[in-house]
């Protein structure tokens, strides 16, 4: 199958390619836009730890760095989504509650490395993108 690296595929063809086709798509794409997990699984439409232990699990042969930054603006324009200033102006209505009972309040605590993508993974978990509130991040550093 030839592989064309500047075209974004879904999982179930990136699955079908040969281990090395997949290994130089993927560092194509990280070389190229420095894409990541997040942005991987933003291609896909999977969970971003989905990919990670999928690389891991299948010797991809590729090193995805956690740090990395994504060219955000040619991410998009690789997967074809264009952000218009309406688009971003929307105001979304919340959706109302069914059963009557809905979060008011939580807290969320990590420790130790901190993985970036795994917090944000945990959450769009929890905000569907109807949600409206507030968001306050406190946060200790530790060393240095």
């Amino acid at each position: 199958m030839a592989v064309n690296y500047d075209v974004p595929m879904t999982w179930k063809d990136f699955k079908a390619l040969e281990k090395e086709e997949q290994r130089d798509y993927l560092q194509h794409l990280i070389d190229t836009y420095g894409a990541n997990a997040v942005s991987f699984a933003q291609m896909f439409k999977i969970n971003a730890n989905t990919v990670r232990r999928y690389i891991s699990d299948n010797d991809v042969g590729i090193k995805l760095s956690r740090g990395s930054r994504v060219d955000r603006a040619r991410w998009n324009e690789f997967l074809g989504v264009q952000e218009t200033e309406e688009k971003a102006a929307e105001v979304v209505q919340p959706q109302p509650v069914s059963c009557g009972m809905q979060v008011c309040s939580a807290t969320m605590r990590f420790c130790g490395a901190i993985d970036v993508d795994m917090i944000t993974a945990d959450l769009k978990r929890v905000f569907d993108g109807n949600t409206q509130g507030e968001i306050e991040i406190t946060f200790t550093l530790k060393g240095e």
